[in-house]
């Protein structure tokens, strides 16, 4: 039986890097009776399978990850089960089965939905400012990667921008084709509007991770 996962990884946890949040969530399966399943071999593993890796420095409110479990349990419990292993800072939100030959969350993902909030007063990006970026012509990005620098039209992977008081909303592309990540996209905003992004420190928060329907829209990674 393979399940999608949902969890919260806010306050100092938002430090931990990815590789020592799966080696938490696979010690905490061991300390409860779920059964989960082991891969064959030499050296057998959970079969568990994250989706993408959260920065350092980051919180987030939607995390996943797909693990395969014995058939003969009820999901019903699993939840608590697990948020009485938790430390404080991940939370299990939700727990869903998904079918057994699903893409696995990884390759599901589409984009992600960020809340990003300036720790000042000023907030310097204005709803003016989003209209100039949606009016404008292609804005060019160009950052550093293992093979060099690649320079890319940012706004191809910027789907949706909404202003708030304190910062913005966006859902930006986070496909393993392009994934953008947002803190390129503040740079690029405050670069727009005349302002150095060093002057103004901000908080990322991860929402939520999408994968796209069947109809094309974007939606949560553990809907049906």
């Amino acid at each position: 039986m393979k399940l999608r996962v949902k969890f919260s990884k806010t306050g100092v946890l938002k430090y931990i890097g990815h590789l020592d949040t799966m080696r938490y969530f696979q010690k905490a399966f061991r300390r409860t009776d779920i059964r989960v399943k082991y891969s064959a071999g030499f050296s057998p593993h959970m079969i568990m399978s994250f989706a993408q890796a959260l920065g350092v420095g980051v919180e987030s409110l939607g995390e996943y990850f797909d693990v395969e479990v014995e058939d003969d349990q009820e999901i019903a419990g699993m939840v608590d089960k697990l948020n009485a292993q938790m430390a404080e800072g991940f939370k299990v939100i939700d727990i869903v089965k998904i079918d057994d030959k699903a893409t696995n969350a990884m390759a599901s993902v589409a984009a992600s939905r960020y809340e990003i909030d300036f720790y000042k007063t000023e907030n310097p990006v204005t709803p003016a400012l989003f209209e100039e970026f949606r009016s404008a012509g292609p804005i060019e990005y160009t950052k550093k990667v293992k093979t060099g620098e690649i320079t890319f039209n940012i706004k191809d992977f910027v789907f949706e921008l909404e202003y708030r008081d304190k910062g913005f909303y966006c859902v930006v592309d986070s496909s393993s084709a392009g994934n953008l990540k947002p803190k390129f996209l503040v740079e690029v905003l405050l670069k727009l509007a005349g302002k150095d992004i060093e002057q103004y420190p901000f908080h990322i928060l991860r929402i939520d991770l999408l994968k796209r329907d069947s109809e094309g829209r974007f939606v949560s990674l553990d809907h049906e």
